[in-house]
């Protein structure tokens, strides 16, 4: 086990010894940014928890471990408050422990599951990550485990998908619902096999039906309002689609600026969308949502020991107001 102590995150971070538990632990009265400086340095310093400092201070006897990413992402941040709300509500604490690739560091961190006998164990994995080979052996402690995103990393646990091409579908079916016949795509720019995944099912999708479509990448907002602004201007489209976040803010702001009877349709894993006019049709990915399914699921599994399942995260759709 590491002999990284909550004194030396404290001081890497300029934090308090409390403020840095309470990061650890989850608390929601920590900031998304705060808890993302703490999780980023206990990475950083091979932070494996010490049973003798910060979770004695819990006096539950019920304990659920959450692996949860290093990641300023609003998806994991939602997913981890709920989960946190969650198992208070059901009488369990929440033990909040830094996803690494670290081989020693997870070992560690499965160990100290062990030593605190968790009822049950949560990985929250970024899809664009690979799986810690060390996780293969966590079935070894006995307890149900359910995996959320990702790859699984070993047979016989439970595991929540998140369905990329089911998601692009969604979106096309919506856009041909509508008799959307000239549709720019933007595509993130970055080389992922998630972005790949939601190409090819897209485009598959609308090219089945022969509909035009012309394909961009963008790496930023501002590259979508530049791509966005220009397809606008050249008045052949009807319908632009955004395959994140980011980009449909770029795509967002680009119509604003011109009178345009585009429709703009787009994938979601935040509440950005719902923030600005009602003008985006779009499929989401709640934290929150995933959240209440996982830990529901887990709950169900600690009660009546079921045998390994898959299921689908659920997709909402949000449409148009106008």
């Amino acid at each position: 086990m590491s002999d990284t102590t909550l004194h030396k995150i404290a001081a890497a971070v300029g934090l308090s010894i409390s403020t840095v538990s309470r990061a650890l632990k989850g608390h929601p009265d920590i900031s998304v940014q705060t808890r993302k400086k703490v999780l980023s340095a206990a990475a950083k310093l091979n932070y494996s928890p010490n049973p003798n400092t910060v979770y004695n201070a819990i006096r539950s006897s019920h304990f659920i471990a959450l692996f949860i990413p290093v990641t300023p992402s609003k998806y994991f941040q939602d997913f981890l408050h709920t989960a946190n709300q969650l198992a208070e509500n059901a009488d369990y604490s929440l033990l909040v422990l830094p996803l690494t690739n670290n081989t020693v560091s997870a070992t560690a961190q499965i160990k100290f599951c062990k030593q605190n006998k968790v009822h049950g164990i949560i990985i929250c994995q970024d899809p664009l990550q690979p799986s810690n080979p060390k996780f293969k052996k966590i079935k070894e402690l006995g307890v149900p485990v359910i995996v959320v995103g990702g790859t699984l990393p070993s047979a016989g646990l439970h595991y929540c998908k998140e369905d990329i091409e089911a998601t692009a579908n969604l979106v096309a079916q919506k856009m041909l619902e509508k008799n959307k016949r000239q549709i720019v795509a933007i595509f993130d720019a970055s080389p992922s096999h998630r972005t790949e995944l939601i190409l090819n099912a897209f485009i598959d999708k609308i090219s089945a039906v022969e509909k035009n479509i012309s394909v961009e990448y963008a790496a930023s907002s501002a590259e979508a309002f530049t791509l966005c602004k220009l397809a606008v201007q050249q008045k052949k489209y009807d319908a632009i689609f955004c395959m994140n976040d980011a980009l449909l803010l770029g795509a967002w702001q680009a119509l604003q600026t011109v009178d345009s009877l585009v429709d703009l349709f787009g994938i979601s894993e935040t509440d950005l969308p719902s923030l600005l006019p009602a003008t985006i049709s779009y499929a989401q990915y709640s934290g929150r949502s995933a959240a209440k399914e996982t830990v529901e699921l887990l709950l169900g599994v600690m009660r009546t020991k079921s045998p390994a399942t898959e299921k689908i995260l659920s997709i909402s759709w949000q449409q148009s107001s106008v």
